[in-house]
């Protein structure tokens, strides 16, 4: 089992996610950011596998409003998902994950910039540690009153 961080421009991006159980990243020829780290992150999405945890935060600001397992992830999806997808009449992120649970929040669930190493700039994807998930789990205890108890290392 991993963790993840998943970065968004916004809290729409986040919203849609929880609706849908779903998360998208750029394809490759999306810009130059993408272009110069398509095979960093085909590495690391290749190593995303189910019950994987995954937190997503609007990065600019470091405000994390969801948390998910991730069910399975996939490629080429052609449905439209994303508001910018809509607009644009084409799909932007056909690299998926699926969730299989998905806790989402408007206010923001813990506000931190996670140190990531390894992060890939221009998908928005990076490795976290067991700690930062558990410290979002008690976040989202305190927040919601509810008693959470669980393991983060296998």
């Amino acid at each position: 089992m991993r963790c993840w961080l998943f970065s968004s421009v916004d809290l729409e991006n986040i919203r849609v996610s929880y609706e849908r159980l779903l998360w998208g990243f750029w394809d490759k020829e999306a810009g130059e950011k993408q272009k110069k780290n398509w095979r960093a992150f085909l590495r690391t999405y290749n190593t995303i596998k189910p019950f994987d945890f995954a937190a997503i935060q609007i990065a600019s600001n470091g405000y994390i409003h969801a948390f998910g397992i991730i069910r399975n992830t996939f490629y080429d999806d052609q449905t439209l998902v994303w508001p910018r997808e809509f607009e644009q009449k084409r799909v932007l992120y056909p690299w998926r994950v699926s969730f299989s649970l998905m806790v989402f929040s408007e206010e923001p669930i813990l506000t931190r910039f996670i140190k990531i190493q390894d992060y890939i700039d221009g998908y928005g994807i990076g490795e976290i540690s067991p700690t930062d998930i558990q410290d979002i789990f008690t976040e989202i205890s305190k927040k919601f009153k509810l008693k959470i108890k669980g393991e983060t290392q296998l």
